[in-house]
């Protein structure tokens, strides 16, 4: 547990110079608008500020899981924390190819929770989507990589769906235990979803694979969050 409060220690202040280093560079980028710049740097500048501009918004994700934050709760718009995110891996997303489809409501659906745990939660699912989705497209070249993401109200509720390999319903529930894995030796650590399912418990929600069989794959594709109709703000 110390060595654990370290390491979250240093991803803070890791977190907290990467956000100033970012801004820093973005604002030197931006000061060469309009100067009389060669054409072919020109191009490799407006590169160079699309990856910060990626690098600020991954670093602004990880700030509500700083340790003096991640705690708190606090009312905030769900749909909004959903945008965010997904835009915090845009660049990612596009370098495995991956659609993002959104269905989001038209109004804010504000809760109150702790943000940084929610967060968590949804920042575990994509990685474990970018993992199997790649997985999926190595062994089939002309598969397209999908994330489906929606939310309801009355209780809030976040739909989370990919159309990679999914999971075997015999693992249902395995794969929110302590230290099961799917995953090569190299890159399992099984903790993932198990935090994540004790994220929503906290707020006296659900994290749990829907039992909705796949008809191509035979298989589990649908995570849910649902939290209390009571954090809806």
């Amino acid at each position: 547990m110390i060595e654990m409060a370290g390491v979250g220690l240093m991803v803070e202040v890791v977190a907290h110079e990467l956000a100033r280093a970012s801004e820093n560079a973005l604002k030197a980028l931006d000061a060469l608008k309009g100067t009389d710049v060669p054409e072919k740097l020109r191009g490799h500048f407006n590169t160079l500020r699309d990856e910060m501009t990626s690098v600020s918004k991954r670093v602004r994700v990880l700030d509500p899981l700083s340790i003096s934050g991640r705690q708190r709760t606090e009312i905030f718009a769900l749909d909004e924390l959903i945008r965010e995110t997904v835009d915090a891996h845009e660049a990612q997303f596009a370098r495995h190819g991956v659609s993002i489809k959104l269905d989001l409501p038209d109004r804010p659906l504000k809760v109150r929770a702790v943000k940084g745990m929610v967060v968590q939660i949804l920042e575990n699912l994509i990685s474990n989507s970018i993992y199997w989705l790649d997985i999926r497209a190595t062994r089939e070249p002309s598969f397209k990589p999908e994330i489906a993401i929606s939310l309801e109200s009355g209780p809030p509720t976040i739909l989370f769906e990919d159309n990679g390999r999914g999971v075997a319903p015999d693992n249902q529930e395995k794969i929110f235990k302590a230290f099961f894995s799917l995953r090569d030796t190299k890159r399992r650590r099984g903790l993932g979803l198990f935090i994540a399912r004790e994220a929503a418990e906290h707020h006296g929600g659900k994290l749990f694979l829907d039992d909705t069989v796949n008809p191509d794959t035979g298989r589990l594709h649908r995570f849910v969050l649902e939290l209390p109709t009571g954090v809806q703000a």
